[in-house]
């Protein structure tokens, strides 16, 4: 009897703790690795158009909107090469990275040519809300007439020795193009904030030497209407 008892006693403890349970409520844990980067690149892409703030004006509207979605892309595809294993997901990836830092340079280089004293559109521009999606008629379509830019000679050692030295970080030199990209802060002479753009090289000898990742100091103009690098040397 005493046996049954105890036996008895401790069915019943072990029954109890399964009703009861435990005194405390397990807590969720927060993603980690993979799900965590993606789930931080959703909350980003979905974030990134409701607080961006609209100029009004729809040149400058449209490319500030573009650079967003351009940079959207580019922080999903970094995502995918830092945690993705597929070898073809990855290559479509690092092809979305080129091609989207190649129209984000355009378009910010567009940027600065905007707010140029001397920018025009286009020669008939008409004021902004005056098109004829606005009116509500039928678009007729016009020569796109460019505004020449103004001509600029190339930069002489006089014009150099007075232009501001920027820190960058080449990218990538394409030598065949007289190209190169660079990851630079402020550009000063060109109202030009830090970023990685494109820019063609003055002298396509500026580039002999220097290859990507190397820590550079530059000096940048317009020539000829074109955003140049017109001298380089490697930082030491």
């Amino acid at each position: 009897m005493k046996r049954l008892a105890v036996t008895l006693t401790a069915l019943g403890a072990i029954l109890a703790s399964i009703v009861i349970g435990p005194t405390h409520i397990a807590q969720a844990q927060p993603a980690t690795g993979a799900p965590a980067a993606y789930e931080r690149v959703r909350e980003v892409m979905d974030d990134r158009f409701k607080d961006m703030k609209l100029a009004g004006n729809p040149d400058r509207d449209f490319a500030a909107l573009l650079i967003a979605h351009h940079e959207d892309l580019i922080f999903l595809a970094r995502t995918q090469l830092e945690h993705g294993a597929d070898e073809q997901l990855r290559r479509v990836a690092q092809k979305i990275i080129d091609e989207q830092q190649k129209q984000i340079a355009e378009l910010k280089e567009w940027q600065v040519r905007n707010r140029q004293a001397d920018y025009r559109a286009k020669l008939d521009q008409p004021p902004h809300g005056s098109g004829p999606l606005d009116q509500g008629t039928a678009i007729t379509p016009a020569p796109q007439v460019q505004a020449a830019a103004p001509a600029r000679p190339a930069a002489g050692s006089a014009a150099v020795s007075q232009l501001p030295t920027v820190s960058g970080t080449v990218e990538k030199v394409d030598t065949a193009q007289g190209k190169i990209t660079i990851d630079h802060g402020a550009i000063p002479n060109l109202n030009m904030d830090a970023m990685t753009m494109v820019f063609r090289a003055q002298d396509p000898a500026v580039l002999k030497g220097v290859k990507a990742g190397d820590r550079i100091q530059f000096q940048a103009d317009r020539v000829n209407g074109q955003i140049s690098v017109v001298n380089i040397r490697k930082a030491r």
